[in-house]
């Protein structure tokens, strides 16, 4: 099961501010252009890709999917086959680090199986070994698409509504059962391993056992 923490993700990245007695304020002035052009570099990169792997998902769902339904932001297919328990786990905003709001980091208990778009099984929870039954770990150190999975849409805090992106409108409760296939640059992206290629958009089922 170590497939999906390989490689940690922070769903919601907070601001980080730089302060240095020893650089120019032209020095810093260059750093932040350089980031902004890296950074505009590699959104280009990622934009493409999900332009690029929108019609494979959506014809690998309309075949091995039906019924699945589409997430016009982050271009994940999803299909929830269980509801799960409502009210089983309420997803929360906590303070953060200099007053910003950060989301709760419940740990996931699940059983899963994780597929490339050609059935190839690279990972997965079995009955057959006790050890390897369910798989648990913090959801905020696994990739971005199981995030989207779990988190609802929406948390209201104090009679406000935030928008968070998941793919529900409650976020996943014990006992839901959802099937999803989502673009690599919300799985693994391009880094690459003996079982996933790079930039390999992935099929998941999961069954959440618990969530605390």
């Amino acid at each position: 099961m170590n497939n999906l923490s390989k490689l940690l993700f922070f769903f919601v990245l907070a601001t980080m501010g730089f302060t240095s007695c020893s650089k120019s304020d032209d020095n810093g002035t260059d750093w932040a252009e350089e980031q902004r052009i890296r950074d505009s570099i590699n959104n280009a990169r990622i934009e493409a890709l999900l332009e690029e792997q929108a019609p494979i998902l959506k014809d690998f769902a309309e075949e091995r999917l039906p019924g699945a339904v589409l997430d016009d932001s982050t271009g994940i297919w999803f299909k929830i086959h269980e509801p799960g328990e409502e009210g089983s786990y309420s997803y929360r905003l906590v303070p953060g680090s200099m007053g910003r709001l950060s989301l709760s980091n419940p740990t996931v208990k699940v059983k899963y199986v994780g597929k490339l778009l050609n059935g190839d099984v690279f990972d997965e929870t079995t009955a057959d070994d006790p050890k390897k039954e369910t798989f648990s770990s913090p959801l905020g150190s696994l990739i971005v698409a199981w995030n989207y999975a779990f988190y609802p849409k929406e948390i209201r805090l104090n009679g406000n509504d935030y928008k968070i992106g998941g793919l529900t409108e409650k976020g996943l409760q014990k006992g839901a059962i959802i099937e999803f296939v989502a673009p690599s640059p919300y799985c693994y992206d391009n880094a690459a391993s003996d079982d996933i290629p790079a930039d390999s958009p992935l099929h998941f089922y999961i069954e959440v056992v618990d969530i605390k």
